[in-house]
């Protein structure tokens, strides 16, 4: 498996971090987590073709997580030169209930937005699937599931392969579902938002992760979500990382890819 991180920060730019999405490579299957806005230019970078994308798994709606699958859906349709595409591959996409509801809007409520589901039938390509806790999907080589968390009706994904998990949390405060989710993970992929003495809203500081941390002891942790707060301070969010638990910690920026 491989592991690139599109996207490791927020709505809020910085030179090295934007919104979220993670490429995860098994095989040749290519799986994304999240696809907030930039994560077509960042696949096109990275030098994967944003149609080879199969599944989509969304961790909940906010537009720094979601704001790309319009166009991922559009692009459906079309191949690298902008001709139409002879056989598309269906994109299968998951997410959290209202997961229907916002493709509805998007693609046939909004007048504007209309044409992708009428003129170019876009729609007969994609396949959607609430889901909220369990199996969501099992291959022969990989299996994911799911459990709710505390952010405006999130979920948060754990995906085995290869012998490997992972388990990426999405936005979320410290929640006893992930830590459930999480028991035996080799990887944790964890939002970490802002600083404890700067954190607001639905979401995890350092000390909260590492709590979480010294509970789960994943093989590796990687904070996410980093708003430009923690911009210059990476070096002292591992090191409060490693102590809480002794394991691995990696800080990512946008570009970075591991093999797991």
């Amino acid at each position: 498996m491989r592991l690139t991180f599109l996207g490791t920060g927020s709505i809020v730019p910085t030179p090295d971090r934007f919104s979220s999405a993670i490429l995860l490579e098994i095989g040749k299957g290519k799986l994304l987590l999240d696809c907030g806005p930039g994560t077509l230019e960042k696949l096109r970078r990275v030098s994967v073709d944003p149609n080879a994308i199969s599944r989509v798994f969304l961790t909940h709606y906010h537009v720094d997580h979601v704001l790309d699958l319009p166009a991922m859906v559009k692009l459906r349709v079309f191949d690298s030169s902008g001709g139409p595409s002879p056989s598309p591959l269906r994109l299968k996409v998951y997410g959290p209930a209202g997961l229907i509801t916002l493709a509805r809007y998007l693609f046939e409520e909004i007048p504007q937005f209309r044409y992708i589901s009428k003129n170019l039938s876009c729609l007969k390509y994609l396949e959607l699937k609430e889901v909220e806790e369990g199996l969501v999907e099992e291959t022969d080589t990989w299996r994911v599931t799911c459990t709710p968390v505390k952010h405006y009706d999130g979920v948060a994904y754990r995906i085995e392969a290869e012998g490997k998990s992972i388990v990426y949390s999405g936005d979320t405060v410290p929640d006893e579902n992930l830590i459930e989710l999480a028991k035996g993970a080799d990887i944790l992929i964890h939002e970490c938002s802002f600083p404890d003495e700067y954190l607001l809203g639905l979401h995890t500081s350092e000390k909260g992760l590492a709590e979480l941390a010294a509970r789960i002891r994943p093989r590796i942790l990687i904070p996410a979500h980093l708003y430009p707060i923690w911009e210059g301070r990476e070096e002292e969010l591992k090191t409060i990382l490693v102590n809480a638990f002794g394991g691995k910690v990696i800080v990512p920026k946008d570009f970075e890819s591991y093999e797991v």
